[in-house]
């Protein structure tokens, strides 16, 4: 898992570094999004942001989910209704298991796994270029809750 406080200093910090204004809305933006432990959608964002005190609209919103998925702050996934949700997502090279139950995502990293499978397209003359792999299933939580 990301850590909460971790994720919005460093997205905080990146921001001032390309010295883009944190305005309040983005500000509520950023907050609402580190504190969010399962994936979400742009949609329940600007719902809730949208309060008096963060004045946040949806397009300041939806283009901060943007901007976060583009510098990699954010990644989208595709739920099993095959709509797209996000989720916090760390710099670097990683991968996601996601509970289909609960959307909560934990982070997967490096690909030492998939050493085997390419050598195997190998033997066939393909060669990977880029990868992506999403994982689904149930949390340990989701799991316990079930039996």
């Amino acid at each position: 898992m990301v850590d909460v406080t971790d994720w919005e200093e460093r997205v905080t910090v990146a921001l001032r570094e390309q010295h883009i204004r944190l305005t309040r809305p983005r500000r509520a933006i950023i907050h609402w999004i580190a504190s969010q432990t399962t994936v979400f959608s742009a949609e329940a964002l600007a719902v809730a942001v949208s309060t008096p005190l963060a004045r946040a609209g949806r397009s300041t919103v939806y283009r901060m989910v943007d901007q976060l998925r583009e510098q990699g702050w954010l990644t989208r996934v595709q739920t099993e209704r095959g709509l797209y949700a996000y989720s916090r997502t760390i710099l670097g090279h990683h991968h996601h298991a996601i509970c289909t139950r609960c959307g909560a995502t934990l982070l997967i990293r490096g690909c030492a796994a998939l050493d085997e499978l390419y050598s195997l397209l190998s033997e066939y003359g393909f060669v990977v270029r880029h990868h992506l792999i999403e994982l689904t299933g149930l949390c340990r939580n989701c799991q316990q809750q079930r039996r």
